[in-house]
């Protein structure tokens, strides 16, 4: 057993990194996550059931704590080697089960595997956890950075992006709740860890609602404590139609309206790339419930509750005014169209295809 079989190196990929440098609340948001998707791992490799918290021991948790060496020169490379100080003598062979564990899982992942997530994590309750975890590793919808994962000999094994979460989703939560899910963004006045509850003030109604979560979300409410929280979940309505509390929580996020970035989209016949990738600065709407962005100059307007919908809107409406606009005959457009045709062919580079 050698240390390469406890290491790989994380590679972000983007825009943000193009001085060969990196966010601390990126890089935090990374490692944070991946320590504890390793410490749930740790749990499965030492033969562990979950219980209420899923905290390892001390002792145990060394074995998998993630070793950061000094980054590497590129668009921005964290080595990493799991495995701390232990005089435990199975903890080399332990830290390697882990690590392979945890590369199998991101491949099965880029992969879109479903098969394989079950046969890497047996424990359905530790596997949705790690998942979790490995969620919270993942970029924000319309970030414009992306995740890969190489291994010790260098090789790129894994590559994900915010589509990745999409996936995760799928994998936790049953497809008909995913479906009739709803998302509602509201100040945190309270939680109960005994009853499994958080209650935020719900601001179109400006009445507290009780929100009730399973126990495996636990971990989202230690890292997202915030006052404005998006919970998303099933609906319940009172007696008048308006919304009350929201049971089966499958989701608890801060709202995040760090800038949208668009550098390309892929669509049927389309495939459009940004000249140079596009910034739209997002803001919350008056009642808190919608994400909005806006630019006159293109002519995008989207009202949107989760920054997932946000971002799928903004590829729709790209998408749509460049098939109806910059592909149109100058003859069919007035003054003002001529002239977002001008913006959009300024701005973007476009390939349609035969379908």
């Amino acid at each position: 057993m050698t240390e390469l079989d406890r290491a790989f190196t994380f590679h972000i990929e983007g825009p943000l990194t193009d001085a060969h440098t990196l966010p601390a609340n990126v890089l935090v948001q990374i490692l944070e996550n991946a320590q504890r998707a390793f410490e749930l791992i740790g749990m499965q490799v030492e033969g562990k059931t979950v219980k209420s918290r899923a905290r390892l021991a001390k002792s145990s948790a060394e074995k998998f704590q993630l070793i950061c060496q000094l980054p590497v020169h590129g668009c921005y490379a964290m080595p990493v080697v799991v495995g701390g100080a232990s005089n435990d003598l199975f903890a080399p062979e332990q830290a390697a089960a882990a690590t392979k564990i945890f590369i199998d899982l991101m491949i099965g992942i880029q992969g879109r595997d479903r098969h394989e997530m079950a046969n890497v994590l047996i424990d359905g309750s530790i596997r949705k956890r790690v998942l979790e975890s490995i969620k919270g590793m993942l970029p924000q919808f319309g970030s414009g950075w992306r995740l890969d994962v190489h291994d010790a000999t260098g090789v790129n094994v894994a590559s994900l992006g915010d589509w990745s979460a999409s996936f995760i989703d799928e994998l936790t939560v049953p497809a008909e709740e995913l479906a009739a899910a709803q998302t509602v963004t509201g100040e945190l006045r309270n939680i109960d860890f005994a009853a499994r509850k958080l209650t935020i003030l719900y601001p179109v109604t400006r009445r507290e609602m009780d929100c009730f979560y399973p126990e495996e979300l636990e971990d989202l409410l230690f890292k997202n404590r915030r006052d404005l929280l998006q919970v998303t979940g099933m609906m319940i309505l009172d007696d008048s139609g308006i919304p009350k509390a929201i049971d089966d929580v499958t989701d608890i996020r801060e709202v995040d309206l760090s800038p949208f970035s668009f550098s390309r989209l892929e669509r049927e016949t389309l495939v459009l790339t940004a000249k140079r990738p596009l910034k739209f600065v997002p803001v919350l709407d008056e009642s808190s419930q919608y994400i909005c962005l806006r630019d006159e100059s293109l002519g995008i307007e989207i009202f949107a509750e989760t920054r997932q919908k946000v971002a799928i809107e903004l590829d729709e409406q790209i998408a749509m005014l460049w098939l109806e606009y910059a592909l149109a005959d100058d003859d069919s457009l007035d003054q003002i169209a001529q002239e977002l045709k001008q913006r959009l062919l300024l701005n973007f580079d476009g390939v349609t295809h035969a379908a």
